[in-house]
C-alpha cells in the first residue's frame, strides 16, 4: 500500500503542478501535505474532507510596475531617421546585409 500511496501522492501533484505555478517549496509543502492525507487514509480508514485540510498559502500577487520613458528616450523617439527611399539610407542598409 505504500507504493500505491507514493503512486497517487505523484499524480496529484502532477495535475496540479501542470496547471499551476509552484515555487520549489511551495511544490514540496504540497508533496507533503497530500502524501500525509494519503497515508492517514490508509492508516485510519477514514475519508478527510477538503475542509479539514489546511488551505494552500497564498503567494503574493506580483508588483506592477509603471515604466516612465525617459527625456533621452523620448528624444531619441522624436528624432526623424533618413527617408526610406534616400540612397544614404539603401547604401547603409545594403551594407549591413552583407
Amino acid at each position: 500500500m505504500a507504493s500505491e500511496i507514493v503512486n497517487l501522492t505523484v499524480q496529484i501533484v502532477m495535475s496540479h503542478a501542470a496547471t499551476t505555478e509552484l515555487t520549489p517549496k511551495e511544490l514540496v509543502a504540497e508533496i507533503k501535505q497530500i502524501h500525509q492525507v494519503l497515508s492517514s487514509l490508509d492508516l485510519e480508514g477514514e475519508v478527510v474532507s477538503p475542509k479539514t485540510m489546511a488551505p494552500p498559502a497564498r503567494r503574493p500577487k506580483p508588483r506592477r510596475v509603471k515604466m516612465v520613458e525617459s527625456a533621452e528616450a523620448k528624444a531619441i523617439q522624436d528624432e526623424e531617421g533618413p527617408d526610406l527611399g534616400d540612397p544614404d539610407y539603401m547604401d547603409f542598409m545594403s551594407s549591413r546585409e552583407g
